[in-house]
């Protein structure tokens, strides 16, 4: 128990959000990812894999350090998240990343203002990176549902949804509430996808990314159908990385690795890998 015990301290002292001087000097930067999240952040067979840890590991190596993994849950938004990793740390053990991956990316969420004090939300943190373009789009078993162009057809069919997530909330309450008793609620978007192969749901509302993924959607369009977008919504969304905003000598050298392993197509590679169809930035689109 004494070994545990020290061993907790050890990794508690050690993971506080340090400059770019501080984390060149220890050789080591704290890279904070999402767990138990295929394809991005995953363990399998006791190794760390997906998307975000392979970028993480290219950039390390431009760095030439190494590589402390930060694994974290998602908390209810995404200002708790950045809160607990990013510039405050844990509520319990105060421990913090240099930098947080998969952060989405949007000009509105950066400028939100708190509206009892009228200052910036997130002020405290730098947004920088965007990497890839996500959407939230419905995926069809193609037995009962070969293409789609209105919401409404889920008035005869089921659809599978991670409970909590924009899908859930809108399509539950989408043509007044008319499709809400065909929506299933799971609490993995996994568990979703399961039942759709098995014919057991019509569809599953969700990430892109994670559907691609768990289907193998690349080597199965015979059996399913993607959407482009979830009809109504604001769809799509660009992701990043997230530091303190007094590192902003780290966020610049972050932001330098990542836009050549962008413009070398490397990131590309790194998506294709996991069989996701990778999507050029929005904010890289009009160049």
């Amino acid at each position: 128990m004494k070994k545990i015990f020290f061993l907790v301290l050890v990794f508690v002292s050690f993971c506080f959000a340090r400059s770019l001087d501080e984390i060149i000097k220890d050789k080591n930067i704290i890279i904070a990812v999402y767990e138990n999240f295929p394809p991005y952040s995953f363990i399998e067979n006791g190794i760390e894999k997906g998307i975000d840890i392979d970028i993480a590991k290219k950039i390390a190596k431009k760095m030439k350090v190494n590589i402390t993994w930060y694994w974290t849950g998602s908390d209810e938004n995404l200002e708790d998240d950045l809160r607990n990793v990013i510039w405050k740390g844990h509520l319990i053990h105060k421990t913090k990343a240099d930098v947080m991956f998969r952060i989405p990316f949007d000009y509105d969420f950066i400028r939100q203002v708190d509206k009892s004090t009228g200052e910036l939300s997130n002020e405290l943190v730098v947004m920088k990176s965007p990497y890839h373009a996500e959407r939230w789009v419905i995926a069809t078993n193609k037995k009962f549902i070969k293409d789609f162009e209105t919401l409404a057809i889920f008035k005869y069919h089921k659809i599978g949804v991670e409970i909590d997530t924009l899908p859930d909330s809108y399509l539950s309450s989408s043509f007044r509430g008319a499709i809400s008793q065909n929506v299933r609620h799971y609490k993995s978007i996994f568990e979703a996808i399961k039942d759709l192969k098995n014919g057991k749901i019509a569809a599953v509302a969700g990430l892109r990314s994670q559907l691609e993924y768990a289907l193998d959607y690349n080597s199965n369009k015979d059996k399913y159908f993607i959407s482009k977008k979830i009809p109504y919504t604001k769809s799509i969304w660009d992701l990043g990385l997230a530091v303190r905003t007094d590192f902003r000598a780290l966020s610049y050298e972050l932001d330098g690795h990542m836009s050549d392993l962008y413009k070398s197509g490397e990131i590309q590679k790194i998506f294709e890998k996991y069989n996701v169809v990778y999507e050029k930035p929005l904010v890289y689109q009009n160049y």
